[in-house]
């Protein structure tokens, strides 16, 4: 390629550079034998501009100069240091060049008989504007004088002066044009600047890298055009900066300039006068580089006539501008020295140029690499944020390894960019929470709400959701538990028993399938808290405890197992239902807990590990319709603040004055949950923290089938799995008057004055699904040993859990819940006699209570099928059971 350095250029041999010990001492290199006064006088009366001195003079000179013989490479002064003579070139060549913001720049050429080195001494004044460096570009003879030889000699032989003025009058104004254009380059390229990679190697072992690493060092050697085949994400720019930076064109500026990010012209195409520059009013890329490497991405998007004009540059050496069409004239060719790679996603060819293609491939196809790249990003990650080595374990190496990358490397760096970012300044090893985007794409149907509604979304961004909200709760939430003490302790005549009873359990349980754990966004229990820490705080500011994370990740869940036995065994021993005064302890001792959480701990501690009530809505809510995530894509690429996990300062808006908008001011998500690393709904209160954090829109309110969270790589645990059971037992335990009748023991007493008894006939009744399913499952196992494991099967009966419990609560909200007027009416001590109602006989409740058990054994099938992943007859066993656990409670509730 013509238009490049070749062996025989100067700039591909530069590799390696000397110094030569010239100062600051001045004791140059010398000849082996002196040469004799004749031979240099000879030497300089043949030279066209030396000759016309006079002979006093011209042997006056021959006698000062000293001659030293340098190699190709050798660098013979640099401009950081200060001027010792001047020198004038026998034979050779020399570069003078200065370094600038955009690398090496070349200043001008010295050939046989001219000098250099002189300018800093004979205009001091101007001595910091003229630093320059000088190179020998091929072996050469050069006559050095020594600064003190050339002001005796210029003192001694005015004529001598007169000479070096001519000199210095063309080289000032060269320099100066020279300077102005270095600043132009400079301003023109500084957008497309890249720094180089530091690394010596390439980093990967795989099939795929060793290949790699052997097309890059065919590529170093030479400076031939190089094409890319490269998906995006895939280190196009990384690699191109390493190949710069080992190859004769390291000292040269790296440019890079994506196509897909030029302008659009009038006709649609791409505008190319970024590139190829416009004439007489601007200079493109490849111009203003000069010398260097130039990396252009995208290069398909180009028209084909574009193309062309690349493959012409790079046959001839020569680049014509865009023509101006105000400019009659056209426009002069340019020549430079420029390495183009030509960076595409499909395969291109260069017809007619020797070229190096590079096939970059993507990284699941190097997944043997992803270590080894997973090390070198944390390592430069934690350098950069000034902390300790970060490590990866087993379990987390082995899932960045098995998920896919669309993003490549760059979609690798993010996340561990991400997960350094949110990993405590304590811990040592990346937490599995962090990785929250390397999980399986969901493939169910989803519409986001936000983007439908657009009404939903301002009021979920304002201060009404769920703020506002928590007042007009606690309203309620207060006289009711209050009234539980001090009022009438009947059904018929407190409040605290129907809105408890008739109307928070049967109406919520029936939303799970809905909103999910929306309930929890304005729980009394939780408000209460934090307006008691808030209180605490004005009262003794001090710092909140950090969660202690791991014990409560192995531990917390049982302790809320626990708490909900506890409120089993108190209502049924104690009948609950239908003694008000128990009935609102149970409400305070709740909200205690929750109250005692927040003093301690930061955000909602007791929400997401201990609530007993918590905990079953979270479960719940894995059926729910309604899900909160984010496009990972654009967390993992454009979030750098993690307002929605850590909380975030942004000024908040001022709402009375303008809509709401995304990026507000908060303390971040209460339940420290990311909406990207949500794997299901159970961590997630819909309270919309991370929606009104979030600045790049990134928030999803997603409407999904239900129970979609059982059907995407659901991923079971055994305390949620004892809750489950624990719910779906106490169904029975609600009707135990009639499975004791059936056995002939209606007249056993379960009940708080026979503890003994009452305690281990309700933990029988509590068994019973645990019993029935385990030996269920054991009977499926033994016909199909594929069947999955007991723990991933029972979810299959969530559905199955919810509607029964449901089918329980109906007949108080069909019977009851309509009177809470005349209720509330007896509550304060008035007759409530002729106040509105609204309710139905006993049998619209037995009606309704069927269909409710229909649909749970039609919507737990379809789960126990999807979640086996086994042929019908497999699940035959389980679906035999929900037959007949339908069967059972419709004989129990109807």
């Amino acid at each position: 390629m013509s238009s490049l350095p070749t062996s025989s250029d100067p700039v591909t041999n530069c590799d390696q550079t000397r110094t030569i010990p010239l100062q600051p001492e001045g004791n140059p290199i010398r000849d082996q034998e002196e040469l004799t006064v004749s031979e240099c006088y000879n030497w300089l009366s043949f030279h066209r501009v030396w000759g016309e001195l006079q002979e006093r003079p011209l042997k006056a000179i021959a006698r000062s100069l000293q001659l030293l013989k340098v190699e190709t490479g050798t660098e013979i002064y640099r401009e950081s240091q200060a001027p010792v003579g001047l020198y004038l070139l026998k034979w050779g060549t020399v570069e003078i060049y200065r370094l600038s913001l955009v690398g090496k720049t070349h200043m001008l050429y010295r050939n046989a008989g001219e000098l250099f080195g002189y300018v800093p001494i004979i205009n001091r004044q101007e001595h910091a504007c003229y630093q320059a460096s000088a190179i020998a570009l091929s072996a050469s003879e050069i006559w050095f004088l020594s600064q003190a030889d050339f002001e005796q000699l210029s003192q001694a032989y005015t004529e001598i002066q007169g000479i070096f003025n001519q000199f210095l009058t063309q080289d000032l104004v060269n320099f100066a044009q020279r300077i102005a254009r270095e600043q132009a380059r400079i301003q023109g390229l500084q957008p497309y600047i890249h720094s180089v990679p530091a690394t010596e190697t390439l980093l990967g072992s795989s099939k795929a890298s060793t290949k790699l690493a052997q097309q890059v060092a065919a590529a170093i050697v030479d400076v031939k055009p190089i094409v890319f085949q490269a998906a995006l994400g895939t280190g196009k720019t990384f690699l191109a900066g390493y190949i710069h930076a080992h190859s004769g064109l390291k000292d040269r500026p790296f440019a890079e300039l994506d196509c897909a990010q030029l302008p659009r012209s009038e006709t649609g195409g791409v505008c190319t006068n970024l590139l190829f520059g416009k004439a007489d009013v601007q200079l493109g890329v490849i111009e203003l580089l000069e010398r260097g490497t130039l990396l252009i991405d995208n290069v398909q998007l180009l028209s084909d006539q574009d193309r062309d004009r690349l493959v012409q540059y790079l046959n001839m050496g020569t680049l014509v501008p865009n023509l101006d069409p105000t400019v009659a004239s056209l426009p002069s060719p340019v020549k430079s020295w420029v390495r183009l790679i030509l960076a595409s996603a499909h395969k291109l060819t260069l017809p007619g140029i020797a070229s190096h293609s590079i096939k970059l491939f993507g990284l699941p196809q190097r997944k043997g690499d992803i270590p080894e790249f997973a090390q070198y990003f944390l390592t430069q990650f934690c350098r950069e944020q000034g902390r300790a080595l970060l490590k990866l374990d087993q379990a987390n190496t082995r899932r960045l390894i098995s998920y896919d990358y669309p993003g490549n490397l760059v979609e690798l760096a993010g996340i561990l960019k991400r997960a350094v970012s949110m990993t405590p300044e304590e811990q040592t090893v990346i937490s599995e929470q962090t990785l929250w985007s390397v999980q399986s794409p969901n493939n169910a149907f989803r519409i986001d709400l936000l983007n439908q509604l657009p009404w939903l979304r301002q009021f979920l961004l304002s201060p009404w959701w769920p703020q506002r909200i928590w007042y007009g709760v606690m309203a309620l939430f207060i006289p009711v538990t209050l009234m539980g003490y001090i009022g009438p302790q009947t059904r018929d005549a407190s409040m605290t028993l129907n809105f408890f009873w008739a109307w928070w359990w049967p109406v919520y349980l029936f939303l799970f399938a809905f909103v999910g754990r929306l309930w929890c966004a304005v729980c009394p229990f939780m408000i209460t808290g934090e307006w008691l820490r808030q209180l605490s705080l004005w009262i003794w500011p001090r710092q909140l405890l950090p969660w202690p994370t791991k014990w409560m990740n192995r531990w917390g869940a049982w302790i809320l197992f626990t708490g909900f036995v506890a409120i089993y065994l108190w209502e049924e021993l104690w009948d609950l239902p239908h003694t008000a005064y128990l009935s609102a302890w149970l409400l305070v001792i709740i909200a205690t807990g929750a109250v005692i959480g927040s003093v301690i701990y930061e955000r909602r501690l007791w929400c997401r590990y201990l609530c007993p009530i918590g905990g079953m809505n979270g479960m719940f809510a894995k059926l729910s319709m309604l899900e909160v995530r984010s496009t990972q894509q654009v967390c993992g690429s454009q979030c750098n603040t993690f307002g929605c996990y850590k909380g975030s300062t942004a000024t908040p808006v001022e709402f009375a004055n303008a809509l709401p908008t995304e990026g507000q001011a908060t303390d971040g998500c209460p339940l420290y949950s990311h909406p990207a690393q949500l794997q299901d709904n159970r961590d997630c209160v819909l309270c919309m923290t991370c929606l009104k954090a979030c600045p790049n829109r990134s928030v999803q309110l997603n409407l999904r089938f239900p129970a979609a969270d059982l059907l995407e790589n659901h991923q079971g645990n055994w305390p949620e799995v004892a809750l489950l059971l624990l719910l779906f037992g106490g169904v029975f335990m609600h009707h135990d008057h009639q499975i004791l009748g059936w056995f002939g023991w209606k007249d056993l007493p379960v009940n708080s004055e026979h503890l003994p008894i009452g305690i281990l006939v309700t933990a029988l009744l509590l068994s019973i699904p645990a019993i029935l399913t385990v030996l269920t499952h054991a009977i499926a196992r033994w016909f199909d040993r594929e069947l999955p494991d007991y723990r991933t099967v029972i979810y299959a009966y969530l559905p199955f859990t919810l509607t029964a419990n449901l089918a329980h609560y109906i007949p108080a909200a069909v019977t009851e819940a309509g009177q809470i007027l005349p209720v509330i009416a007896r509550t304060f001590g008035y007759s409530g006699q002729g106040l509105p109602t609204l309710t139905w006989s006993p049998d619209v409740a037995a009606f309704l209570q069927g269909l409710t058990l229909l649909s749970a054994l039609l919507f737990s099938v379809y789960p126990l099928l999807r979640i086996t992943q086994r042929p019908w007859m497999s699940a035959l066993p389980h679906l035999m059971l929900m037959s007949g656990l339908t069967y059972v409670c419709f004989l129990l509730l109807t």
